[in-house]
């Protein structure tokens, strides 16, 4: 009997112990859960689906290979954060806009941020800046005074994109506006004489000149519409903490977002 109650002690005892070590054991890893998570990045952070368009020097086909100043930028953010390269999908401008839009775990990149925009996105960057301009062949003899004499004439425009955007909201006749999806199929239009003029980026005018082999000194500015910063725009619902790791990330690699936009040959105005 005696042997039976020391036995009963000794299980309590080995219970106790037991209890005490589980209890210290989840204690320890509840204090260390911050200090984990801070050395781990969102898990949803991988699990974003990328979209651009072809709208050089910002985004474009070269050989093969999707380069520009926002793709190579978005790549030298996953290096700083030591994240595998992602699948970057080359799509029409409308289309990007819409999945971005509507589907979680998108990111569109470049995208002008506008008022009318702000809300409906969340924001990295940004990457650089766009001044655009209507240009038109020195043929033409164009010389406007007013926006009203630009009313009057006919422009070729990419569709969604915030150039053609800027030109409804200063009140352009819709009539006179033909859409097109790709600022090469605008500006052949433009040497076509189907229209008058075309509305698009400086740079991406400069460097549509160096991609088709045609000469800039034919055509020229008749107007500039407005100047806007660039940013990778993320689907709304995005985690606060992703936005703010690319963000912190973007704002490390100033040095690197320099160099990137001198071998474009950015114009330092749009810097």
């Amino acid at each position: 009997m005696r042997n039976f109650v020391i036995m009963i002690h000794q299980e309590l005892d080995i219970h106790l112990l037991m209890k005490k070590f589980i209890l210290k054991s989840m204690g320890l890893f509840f204090f260390m859960l911050p200090q984990l998570k801070a050395f781990q990045y969102p898990s949803s952070i991988e699990n974003i689906t990328f979209y651009t368009e072809n709208y050089p020097p910002a985004n474009y086909i070269e050989n093969d290979k999707l380069k520009g100043i926002s793709v190579d930028t978005l790549k030298a953010i996953w290096k700083h954060l030591k994240l595998p390269e992602q699948k970057i999908f080359l799509v029409p401008w409308v289309r990007g806009y819409r999945f971005t839009l509507d589907k979680n775990n998108t990111a569109l990149l470049t995208v002008s941020k506008t008022q009318a925009r702000e809300g409906l996105f969340k924001w990295v960057g940004p990457f650089f800046s766009s001044t655009y301009v209507l240009i038109a062949k020195k043929s033409k003899n164009f010389n406007f005074s007013s926006l009203g004499q630009v009313f009057d004439h006919t422009v070729a425009t990419v569709q969604g994109d915030i150039s053609e955007i800027s030109l409804q909201q200063v009140g352009f006749p819709s009539p006179n506006m033909a859409t097109t999806s790709q600022l090469k199929q605008a500006f052949l239009m433009m040497q076509a004489d189907r229209v008058d003029m075309i509305v698009v980026a400086t740079h991406g005018f400069a460097h549509l000149a160096t991609q088709l082999k045609f000469d800039v000194n034919e055509y020229e500015q008749v107007w500039v519409v407005n100047k806007k910063a660039n940013y990778l725009a993320f689907n709304i619902n995005t985690p606060d903490n992703v936005i703010e790791t690319y963000q912190t990330a973007f704002d490390s690699i100033a040095k690197q977002r320099l160099s990137i936009k001198e071998h474009y040959k950015l114009s330092p105005a749009d810097y």
